[in-house]
């Protein structure tokens, strides 16, 4: 259901990540055993990882989530791309020992990484991801900061379809305050096929970063800023509240 759901727009997102991935590193693909390699932390069902497994690049992903793993693994495999990828159950805090090649670009956007509770977890995620990347290789990272107090309750709306099943999706978001930095995300998602249908809720925290809690973040970390660009990867001015791809290169 999630894939149904969020794979729709995934290979115009990869374009603009293969537009990171030149401007930063100078790669431009190639063929296995030579193909730049790219890694997403918290893969989910890999979505981003199909799409450049087909444009000829090495991947390697990971999530908690067995399920999710089990069925990357398996689309990864069904569409040719068993020898080029590795996918497997992981913690965001510790992974880099399992990572099989030396990686150029590592991704992880639409705030996936603010699924980390705390800036200590932030600074060993880094710390692993700087320990994956080869010369000259990069981190983009997609994230929204805020402005305490001035943020209000938001809503998104997804609708897919795949086959005969029809996927929707509103999720509402509770904004932080300064003192928890916690928000709120709850999910309300119908799937309908032609036999039934079923309703599903969920909800689930990310942890909010001011654009300067986010900055003292990154310094306090293995890693430091390159550059802040939009999802077209030209470079765009950082937001004070809203979203942008962050460039990260090992110190």
């Amino acid at each position: 259901m999630y894939d149904v759901l969020h794979t729709p727009g995934t290979a115009g997102e990869v374009d603009g990540l293969e537009r990171i991935e030149r401007r930063f590193t100078g790669a431009r693909g190639g063929s296995a055993p030579t193909a730049p390699v790219w890694l997403e932390p918290a893969c989910g069902t890999g979505r981003y990882l199909r799409v450049a497994a087909g444009r000829g690049r090495r991947v390697v992903g990971f999530d908690l989530s067995e399920e999710m793993v089990g069925y990357a693994r398996a689309r990864l495999s069904r569409l040719g791309h068993a020898r080029r990828s590795r996918v497997f159950v992981g913690d965001m805090g510790r992974f880099a020992d399992r990572v099989p090649w030396r990686v150029g670009l590592a991704f992880n956007l639409i705030n996936t990484i603010r699924h980390l509770e705390s800036d200590k977890a932030l600074r060993a995620h880094l710390a692993e991801v700087a320990r994956t990347l080869s010369p000259g290789g990069v981190y983009a990272v997609g994230l929204s900061t805020c402005v305490y107090g001035a943020e209000m309750e938001s809503e998104d709306v997804w609708d897919a379809r795949r086959g005969t099943m029809r996927v929707t999706q509103a999720v509402q978001y509770l904004p932080a305050d300064a003192g928890d930095r916690v928000e709120r995300v709850v999910s309300h998602m119908s799937v309908r096929t032609p036999t039934g249908g079923r309703h599903i809720d969920s909800a689930y925290t990310l942890r909010a970063y001011s654009l300067a809690q986010w900055y003292d973040a990154i310094a306090g970390s293995a890693m430091r800023l390159e550059a802040v660009v939009e999802e077209d990867g030209h470079d765009a001015p950082a937001p004070m509240s809203g979203y942008a791809i962050y460039i990260l290169r090992s110190k």
